[in-house]
């Protein structure tokens, strides 16, 4: 019992180191959460959760370790960087066709969100991930010392670390849903839109950066 403890810890501490680094996902959880409020945050999350469910599967069936192909890796590269260079300019237009428009004179303004829309927010979850070059490096790298860690413990210490890995980032992308969801009457709308494009700026640069890489 304490071994499982012991790996469920760890892996929410080291889950935290990710979730911590400002990128992609953190991203698309401001723009998002402001948009539609606090619960996307969750539903970004969710999507998240469950391609990481299917990679830990993954490892089971010996599947990753073709991940390690440099041609695939170059792939990965140019694909993510192309659909992160997508996401940043998706944000600047709609920011100038104000469609991330907000009353800050009211409460947190919440929209409706319906089966479609959840889907769509779930499915993003999972394509910020997918595309994301340095989330195929964690997997391949730290992620899969945890997980021959954890299956000298069969399904009970792999269930302790993908339990304790996604608590990091629910607990830390919730967080910033909040604040944002909260916080964000406080706020004005230049400062907002400011906040956007940094955002998007910080996309083209970590897109050009994807595909540089993948290219040397």
């Amino acid at each position: 019992m304490g071994e499982l403890v012991e790996i469920f810890f760890g892996a929410m501490i080291v889950g935290f180191s990710g979730a911590l680094t400002p990128g992609p996902m953190l991203t698309l959880v401001i723009s998002s959460t402001a948009e539609k409020g606090f619960w996307t945050s969750f539903f970004i999350v969710v999507g998240h959760a469950l391609l990481e469910l299917l990679v830990v599967a993954a490892f089971f069936m010996g599947l990753l370790r073709y991940l390690e192909n440099p041609l695939i890796a170059k792939i990965i590269g140019i694909v993510g960087g192309v659909f992160l260079l997508y996401l940043g300019v998706d944000i600047i237009i709609s920011v100038f066709r104000k469609k991330f428009t907000i009353d800050f004179k009211s409460m947190v303004k919440k929209r409706t969100m319906n089966a479609r829309s959840t889907g769509i927010i779930v499915l993003k979850g999972i394509l910020v991930s997918l595309m994301n070059p340095y989330w195929y490096i964690w997997w391949i790298s730290i992620g899969a010392a945890f997980i021959i860690k954890s299956v000298k413990f069969n399904v009970g210490g792999v269930t302790a670390f993908f339990t304790g890995h996604i608590s990091a980032d629910f607990i830390w992308y919730l967080f910033i849903g909040f604040l944002i969801s909260t916080g964000r009457r406080f706020l004005n709308q230049k400062i907002y839109n400011g906040i956007l494009i940094a955002c998007s700026l910080f996309l083209f640069y970590l897109g050009i950066k994807f595909i540089v890489d993948a290219l040397m």
